[in-house]
């Protein structure tokens, strides 16, 4: 009978039980037919007493009789373990119990010790939740939702029974565990939200979850959801499936200035690894794999102690243009997908510079020139050198940056056409000289500190000389643009071998607005070179010239190039900028209409072609690919869209149509989060420490399923069947006592 399964633990004893409480009546009516029946003259007085006594006796031993078979009853009870969990017991009043199990795919449940991983013990846990309910068919629903997407359960309030069972079976067998950081608050919240839309019926949470501390560290959100599920009379089980905190390295970054990187130009890049364990991990090493071919170098790292990040930097090569992908990989650990990360790397034919030398001989234009690209393909710049007509006759979009040489002033629609270069992302670098009117730069291009200009100019000086030597012309700030000359040797060199013989000042009492950094003074602590930004652009600005009318820099080939060539990487357009992408982030796609077709093919990292047609839509953002956006910021007609399925990580390739016929491809790297690689268990008792003690909050360790058949509840009643059968035993003995018969002793006889 099914029905006795919601009553007991052993429901197959019951009914062999039931049967035992006839012996006590056998027993029973056996010694009654031990007497026979003898009349003698005696007999009639006994019979005479006996009648008036008789209902009393009858009583007594009908009373003995019940004692003896509860007697029975308890220890059968003892055997079948009765359950009196007043939720277990909804089905007597026709409702059923219902569970809602809430399973956690996030990352880190792809934690691996021998053939399993933690989202295979969950998985497992599911199955037991829904085999015990196939013991009691049709008294219990089931809810089965993934963290990943709590809004669209597997199954939702199904009756449990062996159809939906094998249902059941055959979707967890197809289930994967995402590569994502998830949010536990969030997915609480929409099964909070679906438990109170039953609230008659006796509701069960489970919560199956690798209970990384990370997750609950401070998070009052997650707490808060659980309490309040308490509150409203949900049993809540906390289910985890790790026992143990495995150890981890993880790639935690992959990066490189790969906005000016160019073909047959090595490209250093650089990886971060971290040691998420509790013990130091030695001889780890790295190796490079660039369009599928792993390189022949391996970086090696000699110790990693815990909580330690180390980076390590190398250089690659890309013998043409257009889209490459490179992957950094760590040897196997507990956790497998932090032990890859990727980059995609766009070329283009060349990174466009365009010079232009406010004087007509050109002759510091042809320095800088020589520094950028001393031979074709060499570097990946590409310089060209112009007047200043040029930029009234041409679009300068082509340009990933453009230089500034000791140009006198612009004409009005110049100066529109540098704003809106540089606020689109171009990079614009200053150098002054001889030519320059101070009058133009501080009325036209400074407004405040919000124009082309970072400061007002007051007149050029001559940096009088250190008579003494010991003082370098040059003081360089903690930044990105001098970190090929970091290092207090290193720096104090390079600077001493620049020499600056005349420089523009800046007004008596001004200062930087906000938003402008002064990166390198000179020794009179003058302002020397400046950063800003317009829009998306980067803009540098330097206070005296690029070549020798006022400085000695084109005479030290050692220092002057690296210098302009950081300088022409830090400004250069992010043509190509390093997007960060995590698993489950949409990828946006946006094409110009004129330049495009509406039909593009998604490559997911598995291969795939898969042919995606974008919407049309007004806007004024400029498109994701090509070089097509309207100078003059007025409103494009484009395709958009986005691809939503990018849990897996690797590279996705987006590859467009132009209207000529020719395709157009760019990679997109997507990585895990590092988040997830923090396998750190909370305890069990901080968890208990955190919800509280007035909360009914079960939490059930890795491996321990006895929760799901009800024993931990039967237990305590165990205690009371003892007592009571002790109760009945003593009662039962005083009973058969004062039933028996007991002669006088032949002392008290006497």
């Amino acid at each position: 009978m099914p029905w006795l399964q919601n009553l007991f633990l052993n429901p197959s004893f019951v009914l062999p039980g039931a049967l035992l409480l006839a012996v006590p009546i056998i027993i029973h009516l056996i010694n009654r037919l031990r007497f026979k029946r003898v009349r003698f003259a005696a007999m009639e007085f006994l019979l005479a007493s006996q009648q008036r006594n008789r209902r009393r006796v009858l009583l007594e031993q009908l009373l003995l009789l019940a004692l003896r078979m509860l007697l029975v009853a308890g220890l059968v009870a003892l055997i079948c373990r009765p359950i009196l969990d007043p939720r277990q017991w909804a089905f007597l009043s026709g409702e059923r119990t219902q569970h809602y199990v809430l399973l956690d795919d996030s990352g880190s449940l792809r934690d691996r010790w021998g053939e399993q991983t933690a989202f295979d013990a969950a998985r497992d846990v599911v199955r037991r939740i829904a085999a015990e309910g196939e013991r009691q068919p049709d008294t219990q629903t089931l809810t089965l939702a993934l963290l990943s997407n709590p809004e669209q359960p597997l199954f939702t309030r199904e009756t449990v029974n062996p159809d939906f069972v094998s249902r059941l079976e055959a979707e967890l067998k197809n289930v994967r565990c995402s590569h994502q950081a998830l949010d536990l608050a969030q997915g609480l919240q929409v099964a909070t939200r679906q438990l109170t839309e039953q609230p008659g019926t006796a509701r069960n949470l489970h919560l199956v979850s690798d209970f990384r501390k990370s997750d609950w560290d401070d998070d009052s959100a997650l707490v808060g959801e659980l309490k309040q599920l308490d509150a409203d009379g949900v049993a809540v089980n906390l289910v985890k499936t790790v026992p143990e905190w495995h150890g981890n390295l993880g790639l935690t970054e992959l990066t490189g200035a790969i906005d000016v990187a160019a073909a047959n130009v090595p490209l250093r890049l650089s990886a971060t690894v971290r040691n998420y364990g509790e013990q130091s991990i030695r001889d780890v090493r790295l190796s490079v794999q660039v369009d599928g071919k792993r390189l022949p170098i391996t970086e090696a790292i000699e110790t990693i102690e815990p909580g330690q990040e180390v980076v390590r930097q190398f250089d690659v090569r890309f013998e043409r243009t257009g889209p490459h992908d490179v992957q950094v990989s760590l040897p196997a650990d507990a956790l497998e997908q932090d032990n890859h990360r990727f980059l995609a790397v766009n070329l283009a034919e060349a990174n466009s510079i365009l010079i232009i030398d406010g004087n007509p001989t050109a002759s510091e234009a042809f320095y800088l020139s020589d520094a950028l690209a001393p031979a074709p393909g060499l570097t990946g710049f590409a310089p060209s050198i112009e007047t200043v007509e040029y930029l009234r006759r041409h679009p300068v979009d082509r340009f990933q940056s453009i230089f500034l040489l000791n140009v006198a002033e612009l004409p009005p629609d110049s100066v529109r056409a540098l704003e809106q270069f540089v606020a689109g992302g171009g990079g614009l670098c200053w150098y002054v000289g001889d030519q320059v009117r101070q009058a133009f730069y501080n009325d036209k291009l400074y407004k405040d500190g919000q124009g082309l200009f970072p400061c007002k100019l007051g007149i050029p000086a001559v940096l009088a000389l250190d008579t003494a030597d010991e003082e370098a012309d040059i003081e360089f700030e903690d930044h990105p643009l001098f970190e090929g000359f970091r290092g207090e040797d290193r720096t104090t060199d390079f600077a001493r071998r620049l020499h600056v013989d005349r420089y523009f000042t800046v007004p008596q009492g001004w200062s930087a607005p906000e938003g402008i950094d002064i990166i390198a003074r000179l020794r009179n602590r003058a302002p020397l070179f400046l950063e800003h930004r317009l829009g998306t652009g980067q803009i540098i600005t330097c206070l005296t010239t690029v070549g020798f009318d006022w400085t000695n820099w084109p005479e030290e080939p050692g220092a002057y190039v690296p210098l302009q060539l950081e300088l022409a990487k830090r400004i250069a357009r992010k043509r190509q900028a390093l997007e960060i992408r995590v698993v489950g982030e949409p990828l946006p796609i946006a094409l110009d209409a004129g330049s495009y077709a509406p039909q593009v093919e998604i490559t997911p990292p598995d291969g795939t072609r898969i042919p995606v047609t974008l919407g049309l839509a007004p806007t004024s953002l400029a498109p994701t690919s090509g070089d097509d956006a309207a100078p003059d910021g007025r409103p494009q007609v484009t395709y958009v869209g986005e691809w939503k399925t990018t849990d897996e990580p690797g590279l996705y390739g987006i590859t467009a149509k132009r209207q000529d016929g020719s395709d157009e491809t760019r990679r997109i790297s997507v990585n895990v989060p590092a988040s997830e690689s923090q396998m750190q268990l909370v305890e069990s008792e901080a968890l208990r420490r955190r919800l509280g003690t007035g909360t009914k909050i079960q939490i059930h360790e890795p491996g321990d399923l006895s929760w799901i058949r009800g024993e931990e509840s039967a237990s305590d009643l165990h205690d009371y069947v003892i007592v009571a059968l002790l109760v009945l035993l003593a009662l039962e003995q005083a009973m058969a006592y004062r039933l028996s018969y007991h002669p006088k002793t032949a002392g008290a006889a006497a």
